[in-house]
């Protein structure tokens, strides 16, 4: 009776090891190195007044595992913001124009694959407070289709070392 109860104890150890072993690769499956692109939920912004003739659009994305050449950081979100256009997104109003800025975002400690705003009580958590995470920019409007890119190599405490600047493929400064 108890060898029966000690080969079923280990059989149900030997699966609960090997059921958490393949959930871990499971979860670990999205940090594998490879690069990702993804839309931060809950941090879209349009927002434009009445009276003015431009309304702006600000999207926010994550990049997991960027690359750290900054031609290759702008060629990569270059091709991202193709195969996924902003503008068609927006519905535009009459007499007016769109300005639109699209933020890319390392993943750090401070600013997890998973992170979401926070307006509570006695915490707030805003986009604008990862700058130092942010490493690359889209601007564009309706008027001026010229894409502006701007990419940073950031410190791990977000200080800029070096930045590039373009206007669609040519480097400005």
């Amino acid at each position: 009776m108890i060898k029966v109860d000690l080969k079923i104890l280990v059989l149900i150890i030997g699966i609960f090891l090997i059921s958490s072993y393949l959930i871990g690769c499971t979860m670990n499956k999205e940090s594998s190195g490879e690069t990702k692109i993804f839309e931060i939920a809950n941090t879209e912004e349009v927002f434009g007044k009445k009276d003015e003739e431009m309304v702006t659009v600000r999207k926010h994305y994550m990049i997991l595992n960027p690359p750290k050449d900054l031609i290759q950081l702008k060629e990569l979100v270059e091709k991202y913001s193709k195969d996924h256009p902003v503008e068609g997104e927006i519905k535009i109003i009459d007499g007016k124009n769109r300005i639109f800025y699209m933020y890319f975002y390392r993943e750090s400690k401070d600013f997890p694959r998973d992170w979401q705003p926070d307006e509570s009580y006695m915490n707030t958590d805003r986009i604008e407070h990862h700058k130092h995470d942010l490493i690359t920019s889209i601007i564009w409007s309706d008027v001026d289709s010229q894409k502006e890119y701007y990419s940073y190599d950031k410190s791990k405490e977000g200080k800029v070392i070096k930045r590039m600047h373009f206007i669609e493929d040519q480097l400005v400064e």
